[in-house]
């Protein structure tokens, strides 16, 4: 007999849950608040890729040896192709989730037991009731401001400001250096703006290895990026027509518009998730197990509701397992150290895995990105690929800056997937001139 399975939550995570669900043979409701696709979607995600697109077609034309009059897309470019993008991949998702069977249902869910939700309009009125054999909740995350750094939509903005930036100052301030604040410094450097970037005591991608955060910040200052570093930005003040960001030693800095990255929590405030029987304790989310079950059994959650690292591939990679598991699959446990995490400035920084250990039983193999033809060939030749291993050889980990370093980083996810060694990794000569190449260099380079 198929399991009745409701899913709370329509973007990456639960679109990817509900299909998962769906091809094992359960009956899935999906709960989105607005048009499947969610925050991410539709407000922050797939909009700020599509300027980092435009951010990336700059470069390369700046950088070009065959170009010699470089141009940079305007908002006025880059807004309709956005708004095209959006309603065709939402669209597609919302397409294959009918195609499966998936039933839609618009609104809030709140839990009113551990099994059963009601779904709420926009009024707060409700709609209906469902109940379910398991619940998956894939509520995604907010953003996080302190009181004196909110955005009010004018001459401060944050990610979701994407979709309606309808025009571009001379001058910007970025405040926060996670993988968000390094995408806006780099994407509003590119398209000509005078940045200014404010970066707190823990420095730049602070949850990556140290040399990859340094050494994207210095490719950033030498493409003309103001970097003020070590110190919290503390309040906002009127400047003209801009704005003005002072800090807690009293500097101050004025720019057009200000961006705020800060951070993000998960977003589970309008769950009611004491009907459900789940605690917080001390945390700000649930803890799960290896399948994103709660200790509430046919409750799950996964992807940013699941708590950090926020990124979209480890919801989903999250959200697969909860729904082949609430369908009674028997999928294998969801594994961490197989995410690759990614920052997609140019170049790009991506890690995997485990990087460092403080026992000294990991230890590194680095090659350069100019070991590559491919490097030559972009023109883009800053950056390096480095392999984590253990004492058996086996790769543990990875770290890429330099361009597609996502990409770069694929094989060496399967790698630790599949428990392979150094020596495997060697073997393997990928297509040449590629990126690729460079994961397999460095496995020889040990």
């Amino acid at each position: 007999m198929s399991k009745q399975i409701i899913i709370i939550g329509g973007g990456p995570a639960g679109i990817e849950a509900a299909k998962a669900a769906a091809k094992a043979g359960s009956r899935v409701t999906l709960v989105s608040e607005g048009p499947v696709g969610g925050r991410s979607g539709w407000h922050s995600l797939l909009p700020s890729k599509v300027w980092l697109s435009a951010a990336d077609t700059a470069g390369l034309l700046a950088e070009s040896p065959f170009s010699s009059s470089p141009q940079t897309a305007t908002p006025d470019e880059i807004l309709p192709h956005l708004q095209q993008l959006k309603q065709q991949w939402n669209g597609r998702m919302a397409e294959e989730l009918t195609n499966l069977g998936v039933a839609i249902v618009n609104g809030v869910a709140v839990f009113t037991s551990a099994n059963s939700v009601v779904v709420n309009d926009g009024d707060g009125q409700p709609v209906t009731t469902l109940t379910g054999d398991a619940i998956i909740v894939a509520t995604g995350s907010v953003p996080f401001f302190p009181p004196n750094l909110k955005p009010n939509g004018k001459t401060v903005i944050a990610p979701r400001f994407f979709s309606g930036l309808k025009s571009l100052p001379s001058s910007m301030i970025v405040i926060g250096a996670g993988a968000t604040g390094v995408e806006a410094v780099y994407l509003f450097n590119r398209l000509g703006l005078a940045v200014t970037w404010i970066v707190d005591q823990f420095g730049v991608l602070p949850d990556y290895p140290a040399a990859a955060g340094e050494l994207i910040a210095e490719i950033l200052v030498q493409r003309g990026v103001k970097l003020v570093q070590g110190t919290l930005a503390d309040h906002f003040e009127e400047a003209g027509d801009g704005i003005a960001v002072v800090l807690a030693d009293g500097r101050r800095y004025e720019a057009g518009l200000a961006f705020v990255a800060i951070g993000r929590f998960s977003d589970l405030s309008r769950l009611n998730i004491a009907a459900a029987g789940l605690t917080l304790a001390d945390r700000q989310y649930p803890a799960v197990d290896a399948f994103c079950q709660t200790d509430v059994p046919g409750i799950y959650v996964v992807g940013d509701a699941a708590g950090p690292p926020m990124v979209a591939n480890r919801a989903m990679a999250m959200a697969r397992v909860a729904g082949l598991h609430a369908a009674g699959a028997g999928p294998a446990p969801y594994q961490p150290q197989t995410v690759v995490a990614a920052v997609y400035s140019e170049p790009q920084v991506a890690q995997v895995g485990v990087t460092t250990a403080s026992d000294g039983s990991i230890q590194t193999s680095r090659v350069a990105f100019s070991a590559a033809m491919k490097a030559h060939l972009l023109g883009e030749t800053e950056g390096f690929v480095e392999l984590a291993y253990d004492d058996e050889r086996k790769i543990v980990g990875g770290t890429a800056v330099g361009p597609h370093a996502g990409d770069v980083l694929a094989p060496v996810a399967l790698a630790i997937q599949v428990g392979a060694t150094l020596d495997d990794l060697a073997a393997i000569f990928a297509a040449h001139p590629t990126v690729s190449e460079l994961a397999f260099a460095a496995a020889r380079a040990a």
